[in-house]
């Protein structure tokens, strides 16, 4: 089954708050395209009722481009007594992300919409630092029981000194419900500056720099706000502009580095 392109696109490099040096950019996109292409093809990770389950999507992480490192994981839960439809309503509520995902954001703000189908949204981070993120994103209603989502960074902003904790941030999700409940599955393709492995062993336990853990928090937050006894999501705001042109899809213009 085909991965739409969708909630977790790429901005020229340009456009970005931090630019990357264009072989990095470059090298980047052609990482992500491949990554696009597996995820085309690969299958649902098996995961227990209520377990959260990590794996590294493409090899050990992390992976080295030129100056900087990206990590690749994918991550599932099985979220049993709830509803696509439901969690689907919950993550588009994004003025509201701050109650849903405690652990990883301190405030959220929808800029706009367009249709029923694409949003960009702004959110502070409190993890790996405070991070001030724009994203844009966009859904795909498979079936009735089925939904896509695909989420790509197009400004990353740390607040205070820039120690480079997060450059680029990619998600891609899906959704299908079964008569027990829905299976999330997420893969995450983060981009930080290299570090040396003393300081990520310090950061994954202090500062928080571990995108797995990142992703951990995320599946365990949107399994415990969607069950919370009674949730009320908001209805989404009216009056917002609509988006402008579609981001492009990262390219690869080259026949390497696509690892």
């Amino acid at each position: 089954m085909k991965l739409a392109v969708v909630c977790c696109l790429l901005l020229p490099a340009g456009l970005r708050a931090q630019q990357l040096k264009p072989e990095t950019a470059q090298a980047f996109d052609c990482y992500v395209q491949a990554a696009e292409a597996r995820m085309d093809a690969r299958k649902p990770l098996p995961v227990e009722e209520s377990k959260i389950r990590t794996i590294e999507a493409n090899g050990p992480n992390p992976h080295k481009l030129a100056g900087v490192q990206l990590y690749d994981w994918i991550g599932a839960v099985f979220i049993p007594g709830t509803t696509v439809d439901k969690l689907v309503r919950m993550l588009q509520d994004y003025d509201h992300r701050a109650q849903y995902f405690t652990e990883t954001i301190s405030a959220s703000r929808l800029l706009c919409v367009t249709g029923t189908e694409r949003f960009q949204y702004s959110m502070r981070m409190k993890d790996p630092a405070i991070l001030d993120v724009d994203s844009e994103v966009t859904w795909t209603r498979v079936d009735p029981r089925r939904w896509r989502c695909r989420s790509i960074s197009t400004k990353v902003t740390e607040v205070g000194k820039d120690h480079g904790y997060l450059r680029r941030l990619n998600s891609y999700w899906q959704f299908s419900e079964t008569a027990k409940g829905v299976q999330v599955e997420a893969e995450t393709i983060t981009l930080s500056d290299e570090f040396g492995s003393m300081t990520r062993l310090l950061g994954s336990a202090l500062m928080g720099i571990n995108p797995e853990k990142s992703l951990r928090h995320s599946l365990g937050s949107m399994r415990q706000s969607v069950l919370k006894p009674g949730l009320d999501i908001s209805k989404p705001p009216s009056g917002l502009p609509a988006c402008g042109e579609r981001i492009p899809a990262a390219q690869c213009a080259t026949s390497t580095g696509s690892r």
